[in-house]
């Protein structure tokens, strides 16, 4: 079995429901979709665009594992209250981390053992003018 959550035959505990069922059958939830719900989770949670996230996830020990490449946001270099409150770069990401295991494990219903990322660039907020 790969990420797609299987049912037993027969009806079983299912992980998003925690409850039975009582229908044979199987619940495949595809990589490609687990991905989709990734990436936009991570995306959220990090505070970049959706396509700027880079996103793979597999089974993991008991659960699943995703690995996130993606820009982090940093305050304009202008905004020195801004860059002594953005705090250093591994205690955000950690925090990252666990937001996006949290959230993700509610979501999908299954347990994200792993989760690492890799910081690939750094965003800056666009700068809008003023009519």
């Amino acid at each position: 079995m790969t990420v797609a959550e299987a049912m037993r035959p027969g009806g079983g505990d299912t992980a998003a429901t925690g409850g039975t069922s009582g229908l044979a059958g199987r619940v495949d939830v595809r990589e490609r979709a687990v991905r989709k719900v990734s990436e936009k989770i991570a995306s959220q949670v990090v505070g970049v665009e959706m396509d700027r996230v880079s996103v793979s996830a597999s089974d993991y020990r008991d659960g699943m594992a995703v690995r996130i490449t993606t820009p982090m946001p940093v305050p304009s270099l202008h905004d020195t209250a801004a860059i002594h409150a953005a705090g250093n770069v591994v205690d955000t990401v950690r925090e990252m981390q666990q937001r996006v295991q949290e959230e993700l494990g509610r979501v999908l219903g299954k347990p994200v053992t792993r989760v690492d990322i890799t910081v690939n660039g750094a965003t800056t907020p666009a700068k809008r003018r003023v009519r």
